[in-house]
């Protein structure tokens, strides 16, 4: 992979992932479980995705519909990315949290609130950061 990919890792480091370029756009949500966890995501295909640490530091959750499975690193519990039940595939879109980049990566990316709460997903509040 190129220089230009970025690195998210969670708090202990056991758990990296690597994208391949930064987010134009990245979302927060203000659903019930997002309020609670705070992330900033951004969506690449799996393919794109290089995991660069072993699936038994993940743990995961899925909530509600069951539409969404979340993933934690088990050892100090940061909130890595989601991914769509039922989707395996090279393909899905997995939400990874931006949270876990250093901070200067996202400067000047746009960041987007949608309404999750509601199941709207309408835009609330657009910002740089």
């Amino acid at each position: 992979m190129s220089r230009t990919n970025i690195i998210a890792r969670c708090h202990c480091g056991a758990v990296e992932l690597e994208l391949p370029r930064k987010p134009a756009v990245i979302t927060r949500c203000n659903c019930s479980y997002c309020r609670q966890i705070d992330p900033l995501f951004a969506y690449y295909k799996r393919r794109t995705i290089r995991f660069r640490s072993s699936a038994k530091h993940l743990e995961s959750y899925t909530w509600g519909r069951g539409v969404l499975q979340w993933f934690r690193c088990r050892h100090c519990g940061s909130f890595t990315h989601h991914a769509p039940v039922g989707q395996p595939g090279p393909e899905a879109r997995l939400g990874v949290n931006m949270r876990l980049v250093q901070p200067e990566v996202l400067r000047g990316t746009t960041a987007k609130l949608r309404d999750g709460a509601r199941n709207t997903w309408r835009v609330l509040e657009v910002h740089v950061l």
